[in-house]
């Protein structure tokens, strides 16, 4: 008689597991077989469109190994401005962003990876506007420029809020533009996409970088904490950590590498 009464309480359990339990906790498992994805379309070599408009780079590659490694796939969304990836990311309407610095407000927020590679930034002046630049003191006084909605990590957004003058500007290829027509005295970009910009703008020779960087930022993606498949970014980071290892990270840097040095000059 004991074993009906044994299969309504199993039964029954269930039943209030599913009305108790969140429904992101019962149907995760199921749900979870990939990332949505998006990132900006010109951050050369990390983050970047190729001639046929699809989304590659060190990040981008790198993320897409390692999900690939704990069964996942990343879908990537349509193309669009970094202010707007960022709130898509917000929202919920995308679950990564394929390349951004670490900053101590967004890891509150969002799941970091690890590190997928280093990004120089250096300070682009026009060629007959270079001045001295030791410190991050030598900014102060002086016009520059910056992504919109960007961050280029605390220590230096913390100081640029204290004393520098930035106008934000929503992509990095018009800032080279900008500096060409004296709309500010310098503007700050990452090494690679910058000379790129410069070359691609036809401007090499008259928009120059400065000698020094003035910051050395690590890449990595930037994770919805209530995506479906957030609970696997402690194995994506798993996987980033042995492709570092095993030598698979090197491989797609010196692929991306490869790739912009044989742009047309």
């Amino acid at each position: 008689m004991m074993y009906p009464l044994k299969k309504c309480l199993s039964l029954l359990t269930v039943i209030v597991a599913l009305y108790i339990l969140p429904a992101s906790s019962i149907y995760a498992a199921d749900q979870c077989t990939s990332f949505t994805g998006n990132g900006i379309n010109n951050w050369y070599p990390f983050s970047y469109r190729n001639a046929e408009g699809e989304l590659t780079g060190i990040v981008v590659d790198g993320a897409h190994e390692a999900v690939k490694r704990i069964g996942l796939t990343i879908e990537i969304e349509p193309d669009k401005p970094w202010k707007r990836i960022m709130y898509d990311l917000e929202q919920g309407k995308v679950d990564m962003v394929l390349g951004a610095y670490w900053n101590s407000e967004r890891a509150e927020k969002y799941h970091y990876s690890e590190q997928l590679g280093t990004d120089e930034l250096r300070v682009f002046v026009k060629e007959d506007k270079q001045f001295s630049l030791n410190s991050n003191e030598d900014l102060i006084g002086r016009s520059g420029m910056r992504i919109l909605g960007g961050s280029l990590g605390d220590e230096f957004d913390n100081f640029a809020k204290k004393h520098l003058n930035f106008i934000e500007v929503p992509k990095s290829d018009t800032i080279v533009l900008m500096l060409q027509n004296d709309r500010a005295d310098y503007g700050v970009l990452g090494y690679v996409e910058g000379l790129l910009h410069v070359q691609g703008l036809n401007l090499k020779g008259k928009i120059v970088p400065l000698a020094l960087p003035i910051l050395s930022n690590s890449m990595h993606v930037l994770i919805n904490k209530k995506a479906y498949c957030a609970d696997k970014v402690k194995a994506m980071n798993t996987a980033i950590v042995e492709m570092q290892n095993d030598g698979t990270l090197d491989k797609i840097i010196a692929h991306h590498l490869s790739q912009i040095s044989k742009r047309p000059q």
